[in-house]
């Protein structure tokens, strides 16, 4: 095959472009790291866990529906601070709670979510 000047010329841009661009393989070999660092990843469910232990109630690290803050009803499975809030606006508005079943109530909490936290509540 016989090369034109045109076609050398394109040829010879096309080289210089991609090395100046860094696309040469020697410059991908340069950035490879010397070693991978590693990171301790800890999942939602265990943090969960460690706050509802680290909870102090008023019955064995129970919650008291009736004096919880905010940050305490966030410490029960699946209450975000929406949830919690709302627990403690139907506290306010219609008074103290006299069952756990009660908290079926509060708008956004339902029987499973009040099943799942049984153990974890009480009302005084």
């Amino acid at each position: 095959m016989k090369m034109d000047k045109k076609m050398l010329s394109g040829f010879m841009a096309s080289i210089c472009l991609a090395l100046g661009l860094g696309l040469s393989p020697f410059s991908y070999a340069e950035e490879a790291p010397a070693s991978i660092p590693t990171a301790s990843v800890e999942t939602h469910t265990s943090v969960a866990r460690e706050t509802k232990e680290n909870k102090a109630g008023t019955e064995e690290g129970k919650v008291n529906l009736n004096t919880a803050t905010v940050d305490e009803l966030m410490g029960l499975k699946g209450i975000g601070k929406a949830k919690a809030q709302a627990i403690i606006d139907y506290r306010e508005q219609l008074g103290r709670f006299t069952t756990i079943d009660e908290l079926e109530k509060v708008f956004g909490i339902g029987m499973k979510l009040v099943e799942q936290n049984r153990d974890f509540i009480v009302i005084n």
